[in-house]
């Protein structure tokens, strides 16, 4: 039998993390519970990280990475609010395709806040979050030959705070719809304070 790197025996436990806390909440991801999950033993944990807060920093940065990526697709074409509400699409199909990883990262953030071993986790997630709806209304702006009128640090804090929000209430209760039609409203709002010239 082929023995497993350590390198891939980090990513088993990772993954197998981010299943039992997509599956059976934050508090079952016990390290006993992880390893069973991994088919890993405890020794073969303690060799690959040195503790479990460990292990959660190493969840959230790859956890947050794969997001980052994958809505950081920007759709320009036609007007800027055609723009900005293709692109909250585009958002809203990876959330709908993996509701997991948005309830696994909303528990890391909340845990983060509190654990004083994960001080700064939080922080630079967040800080992912602004950059990368910085880049995708400065992309809109450049594309539609538009400026913003307010600063777009706020601006993409505001986006970051409607999606964290209709993601949030998308986990309660599952209507799609609703959460589309709260994303278009949004795009229809933030497309008015755009005005010509790049």
């Amino acid at each position: 039998m082929a023995r497993v790197s350590a390198q891939e025996r980090r990513r088993q436990l990772v993954d197998a993390a981010f299943r039992v806390m997509g599956r059976e909440g934050f508090a079952a991801a016990t390290t006993r519970r992880v390893c069973a999950e991994a088919g890993a033993s405890l020794a073969a944990f303690h060799y690959c990280f040195a503790s479990k807060q460990e292990l959660l920093v190493e969840l959230t940065a790859q956890t947050m990475a794969g997001l980052v990526a994958a809505r950081a697709g920007v759709h320009v074409g036609g007007s800027v609010t055609e723009s900005l509400r293709s692109t909250l699409r585009g958002y809203w199909e990876t959330v709908e395709q993996d509701p997991n990883r948005e309830s696994v990262l909303m528990a890391l953030t909340q845990h983060a806040l509190r654990e004083p071993a994960l001080a700064g986790i939080a922080e630079q997630q967040y800080a992912a979050y602004h950059r990368t709806a910085r880049e995708t209304l400065e992309e809109i702006a450049a594309g539609c030959e538009v400026r913003w009128t307010l600063p777009v640090a706020q601006l993409a804090r505001m986006l970051v705070v409607v999606t964290d929000g209709v993601t949030l209430a998308w986990l309660v209760d599952r209507d799609s719809d609703a959460a589309l039609a709260a994303l278009n409203a949004f795009a229809d709002q933030l497309a008015g304070l755009a005005v010509a010239g790049s």
